[in-house]
């Protein structure tokens, strides 16, 4: 398998999607997270969540907004305005005359050294896991998520997704593997 590319650090999969540049495509990925977002009470610590993910990435976020507003009011889409909210990242960009944005995002307000991909997903399948490996089910969890805050229909999802999380990223023929990619597709094969 040619196109596999065994990475060992978040900078090589940074590259590729430098070079692999700002075109809207699909790709897939599998991703290991720390779940952060979690009530101090809860008494399952170390919780990950394992996903595998199909998506878009490259997609502009505002003219899908401003597409979406346009066909539920029935106008033209250079009918609609809609101005960005503020949001925690800046998107790394290209280095043209005309920059263009990539789909990497850093933090904003500090640099930490952090990586992110800016993904719109359109499917995902996880599977929680406790520190040990073992799957814990989504539903003892749930008593200590926090609330989301509801979203408007006409905003499509967007995650940012830690590179460091990431463990296989599928794009543009090319499939990057990190070492412990075989953990997660275990994890996920669990049934």
């Amino acid at each position: 398998m040619s196109n596999v590319v065994k990475i060992i650090d978040q900078l090589e999969m940074v590259g590729f999607l430098k070079i692999n540049g700002t075109a809207c495509r699909f790709v897939s990925l599998i991703s290991d997270t720390p779940v952060v977002k979690i009530k101090k009470d809860c008494p399952y610590k170390g919780v990950r969540k394992v996903a595998k993910k199909t998506g878009i990435i490259n997609a502009n976020y505002n003219t899908a907004v401003r597409k979406r507003i346009a066909d539920k009011l029935g106008v033209e889409l250079q009918a609609v305005e809609y101005v960005n909210g503020d949001v925690w990242y800046k998107h790394l960009q290209t280095s043209d005359t005309e920059p263009k944005n990539l789909p990497v995002v850093v933090n904003k307000t500090k640099e930490d050294g952090k990586f992110y991909i800016q993904f719109f997903p359109h499917h995902s399948s996880h599977k929680y896991v406790l520190a040990n490996g073992e799957e814990i089910a989504e539903e003892l969890l749930k008593p200590y998520f926090y609330k989301e805050s509801p979203r408007a229909d006409f905003k499509p999802c967007v995650i940012s997704i830690g590179l460091d999380n990431v463990k296989e990223l599928r794009a543009s023929g090319v499939i990057l593997q990190a070492p412990d990619l075989e953990e997660a597709e275990k994890i996920l094969a669990l049934e």
